[in-house]
């Protein structure tokens, strides 16, 4: 847990992803829960118990689905000003579909190199976006925010305060308190151009 946001590691495969948790149905998996900076509980109802996630400490709790679905979840733990924009989704699915997921997952996006797309690549390049972010096959290896490898793949932004869509990821870049007010991602006073630039790469990984 982060404020305001969740990162996922599979320990197995080596994918990372933020807020959206892929499960394949019918097994009860082991989940490792901790904090970065205060304490977060997380709960998706349907599945699980609540548990806490206390920073320098490692909770565990099981997670099960035996149905195919989308489950929602929550941080259960007041945890700051953006406590209520911190949500989970889960995406239980047969075990081929999380196998699937998981191999796309693995793979690294091209880099696109020309058109807005190609603009968006450089700016995310010279701007301070690959100091907090990551995103395989790229110099951006940080993790202070969401690795972004394949945030186009994902369902919401800002850890479901907006559905992802290309207006919205406009709208967050260009002001990202529009979305989340006290998130901790930066304004960078993009021109429209350049949000728009940026948000045509960002749609790119897949």
């Amino acid at each position: 847990g982060h404020q305001w946001w969740w990162e996922v590691q599979y320990l197995r495969s080596g994918v990372e992803t933020a807020n959206e948790i892929h499960i394949p149905i019918g097994q009860s998996l082991l989940v490792e829960v901790q904090s970065s900076d205060v304490i977060h509980d997380f709960w998706v109802p349907e599945l699980g118990r609540k548990i806490d996630a206390v920073p320098g400490r490692i909770n565990r709790m099981w997670l099960r689905a035996d149905r195919p679905g989308l489950y929602q979840g929550t941080c259960a733990e007041f945890c700051g000003a953006e406590h209520a924009w911190m949500r989970i989704l889960v995406v239980a699915q047969t075990q081929s579909g999380f196998d699937a997921w998981q191999r796309h997952q693995l793979q690294v996006p091209v880099v696109p190199v020309s058109g807005q797309a190609g603009k968006g690549a450089k700016i995310f390049r010279s701007q301070t976006c690959i100091n907090c972010h990551t995103v395989a096959g790229t110099l951006a290896n940080h993790r202070i925010g969401p690795d972004l490898t394949h945030f186009a793949s994902r369902r919401t932004l800002a850890a479901g305060a907006a559905r992802n869509t290309s207006a919205n990821v406009f709208r967050w870049l260009r002001n990202p308190a529009s979305i989340k007010p006290e998130s901790h991602m930066p304004n960078f006073q993009l021109s429209d151009d350049n949000a728009n630039a940026l948000a045509a790469y960002l749609e790119t990984l897949e």
